[in-house]
């Protein structure tokens, strides 16, 4: 079994790939921005944009790990159109966003879930919730204003989220990517309590010993923040469209999923605390 894993590079691909390398399953580590191999792992260069870095990147792999696109308007077409020109891949896991199964179909990441399903693969969906991991490496959705001005800049009111680690979306990858029974089966990963912004806040403040405070934008000052990433306005109207998302209660319900794919509990807001933010 050769498996393959797009993002490779990214905090959440990057830690599939180190699971299953961990667990001796060789990888073909694909990023636009390759580095070099490592054991078990075979790096690979990958752009969804050059479909001549396909098949070649994908190699013999007969089992996937896809995150797609986040903000294209035709996501959901080239997902389809990169699947049917994999004909030795047999299972397609896919990672989406918990929420999504409930979204119109029309809507963009649905659409790519729909793509998936409909590709005659066999495929299994895991949609995981917010990344605790963004509030320390992600510059634009919260690490930069956290590093630089100790806010936790997010329009969300008093609503809650079952953060999840995403070493927890790794573990899971590895459950359903190395073992039988998830064929046709979709999985919202969450960790264990949902908690607000505020709430976050408080807690990094006290493992910090910084001054860190919520900063309860409104969806203008949040539209003001985001553009000054200078990525593109179809990003900003995602991540404007995930807090909308946040407020409407989508991100608050707590499962067992992922204890029930890989028999632990998922880690807790305070012990990524501890490990990062420790003053």
């Amino acid at each position: 079994m050769t498996l393959w894993v797009e993002g490779a590079t990214g905090k959440a691909g990057r830690r599939v790939v180190a699971a299953l390398a961990a667990a001796g399953v060789p990888v073909r580590a694909a990023s636009r921005h390759p580095g070099a191999p490592a054991g078990a792992v075979t790096p690979v260069r990958f752009d969804w944009y050059d479909e001549t870095t396909w098949a070649p990147a994908l190699g013999d792999a007969d089992a996937v790990f896809l995150k797609g696109l986040d903000s294209d308007a035709d996501a959901a077409a080239i997902m389809a159109r990169f699947v049917g020109s994999a004909p030795a891949v047999r299972h397609v896991v896919f990672m989406s966003a918990a929420g999504v199964d409930a979204a119109p179909d029309h809507a963009p990441r649905r659409a790519v879930e729909l793509a998936v399903q409909n590709s005659g693969k066999r495929w299994t969906i895991l949609r995981p919730n917010w990344f605790l991991q963004n509030f320390d490496e992600d510059e634009w959705v919260f690490a930069k204003a956290l590093r630089e001005d100790n806010d936790l800049y997010a329009g969300s009111g008093d609503s809650r989220v079952s953060f999840t680690d995403t070493r927890d979306l790794a573990d899971a990858a590895v459950t359903v990517l190395t073992e039988d029974g998830h064929d046709g089966r979709g999985y919202t990963l969450t960790g264990p309590e949902a908690v607000t912004f505020g709430e976050v806040a408080e807690v990094l403040a006290k493992v910090s010993g910084r001054p860190i405070r919520h900063l309860d934008a409104t969806p203008e000052q949040h539209r003001a923040h985001f553009a000054r990433s200078g990525r593109p306005d179809a990003w900003v109207d995602h991540m404007l469209d995930l807090f909308e998302l946040v407020r409407a209660g989508v991100s608050a319900p707590v499962t067992d999923d992922f204890e029930r794919l890989t028999g632990k509990p998922p880690r807790t807001l305070a012990a990524y605390a501890e490990e990062m933010w420790r003053g």
